[in-house]
């Protein structure tokens, strides 16, 4: 079946990309920088080059860096969901040049069963292979995959040889029962196996198959630096305390992206902490680091980050399939297991204000960065939302702890746990009031916290409540950012 379907469909990428039309909705496979075509996307990128092709609308699981890069970097995209990952595309949403549909990890699956974005002309998805029945084994990433291998008309499948041989052994794809059958998910632990690795499909949707032996650099461990080196600290000592009684392993933990979480993921080897389990969206060569050392106990993934550090761990695990699991997004993102597994989720963000409501996409309000992905509904449904972001940023220019975020992500009521560089506010249990006070006074930074201090008690005094705030002087500190360069006064 395989050879028949290379002798029917195998093509080079630059046929395969004369497949897709000016103005075609158009899907992509890669989830958390992972599991990515290339060959068709260079190509795409150089039938562009040549006027060949206007514009195209793009959908893909997640964040995915390097389609962004090299389509935006030729203005080939018109619309763009349902997350940028990439200066290129970024500057051209915040010039109003690409139409970027900002959504959750989570509501992704429904949101593309109701064509949300369109009817999905081509899909353009790279895989390891297929099983000898020929269903799809994807490559180092799953996220949406089986999702937009339903919505879309046609489909191009970009088999990457270059992959490890061990990726085809990794998934674990679950796809939940539609409304009115649905049912619980069986899932009890963060590393159970509760499906099949590939994904069945209807061939007469192939319009073209690519052979590509493209290796993938889609992670580098970001260098620790002093303040993502404190956070971390205070982050262990306060996990030490909390978990002091524990008579069992800590609880799954979810992390995000950047240097505060390899702080963290490196971290965990000068802790305590073993048999770690790790539940996230995505991970990369810290994590696999401490699977390789015995930290780790298991991974739980969306996409798995791979260079040639990752792949030499890989080929030192005999039988990886006990300890890293490569997921779909039904299962990574849903609010059922994050709740069950009771996770410490572990996010970061922008700005947070005095009374713990976390900007993670807008820089200003207006300009965004990435988009919300998954960080939302971790931070709702686990067991400990933590929010770990420095006290300052542009060397002291910018306070990151503000009176009013100009951008609201992550809802207070779904935060804990407030970490800087500066010390740790748990905020569980406490009133609005309270809550301002022990941020402001155990996270802020030096140079803000007299600002901070005085806006607080300016706004009890003049407005008083139970949720104290003045809008018009909040904003008057990106006022002074903006006309001085800095949000300090005087």
């Amino acid at each position: 079946m395989i050879n028949n379907l290379l002798k029917k469909y195998k093509m080079s990428g630059e046929d395969a990309a004369q497949l897709i039309k000016d103005s075609m909705n158009v899907a992509m496979s890669g989830y958390s920088a992972a599991g990515y075509p290339k060959a068709v996307v260079r190509a795409l990128e150089n039938r562009k080059k040549t006027g060949d092709l206007s514009t195209i609308n793009l959908v893909t699981g997640a964040n995915v860096p390097f389609i962004d890069e090299h389509l935006a970097s030729v203005n080939l995209i018109n619309k763009r969901a349902p997350m940028i990952a990439h200066k290129n595309l970024r500057n051209l949403v915040n010039k109003g040049d690409v139409k970027y549909i900002e959504q959750q990890m989570n509501k992704m699956p429904r949101l593309l069963q109701s064509n949300s974005f369109g009817k999905i002309d081509v899909l353009i998805v790279e895989a390891a292979g297929f099983s000898e029945d020929g269903d799809l084994i994807p490559s180092n990433s799953i996220g949406m995959l089986n999702h937009l291998i339903e919505a879309s008309d046609k489909i191009i499948i970009e088999i990457n040889k270059g992959l490890h041989p061990s990726i085809k052994s990794l998934h674990d794809i679950y796809i939940p029962k539609k409304f009115p059958n649905t049912e619980p998910i069986p899932l009890i632990k963060s590393n159970d196996r509760i499906a099949s690795n590939k994904i069945a499909f209807d061939h007469n949707k192939i319009i073209g198959i690519v052979e590509n032996y493209e290796k993938e650099i889609s992670t580098q461990l970001y260098e620790a630096n002093p303040i993502s080196t404190k956070i971390a600290q205070n982050l262990f000592n306060f996990l030490e305390i909390e978990y002091k009684s524990l008579k069992s392993n800590l609880p799954p933990i979810q992390t995000g992206f950047g240097a505060i979480s390899d702080s963290i993921t490196n971290g965990f080897n000068l802790t305590n902490f073993k048999d770690i389990n790790f539940f996230c969206g995505g991970i990369g060569e810290a994590a696999i680091k401490l699977l390789e050392k015995g930290k780790a106990k298991s991974l739980s993934t969306g996409g798995l980050g791979l260079n040639e550090n990752v792949e030499s761990i890989l080929s030192s695990f005999p039988d990886l399939k006990n300890s890293l699991v490569i997921r779909n997004g039904d299962i990574t993102n849903s609010s059922e297991i994050i709740n069950r597994l009771s996770l410490i989720a572990l996010n970061t963000g922008i700005e947070i204000d005095i009374y713990g409501n976390v900007n993670s996409s807008h820089v200003t309000g207006n300009r965004v960065i990435n988009g919300i992905g998954g960080g939302a509904n971790f931070a709702q449904n686990s067991g400990l939302s933590i929010i770990l972001i420095p006290s300052i940023s542009k060397k002291g220019a910018i306070s990151n702890i503000v009176p009013m975020v100009s951008h609201q992500d992550i809802c207070e009521h779904d935060v804990d746990v407030i970490i800087t560089e500066n010390g740790v506010a748990d905020v569980r249990g406490l009133d609005d009031i309270e809550r301002a006070k022990k941020i402001i006074k155990l996270c802020s930074s030096p140079e803000y916290k007299d600002s901070l201090i005085s806006y607080f008690l300016k706004s009890l005094k003049e407005v008083g409540g139970h949720h104290p705030q003045m809008p018009f002087e909040a904003f008057s500190w990106y006022k002074r950012l903006k006309d001085n360069g800095s949000m300090k006064e005087g």
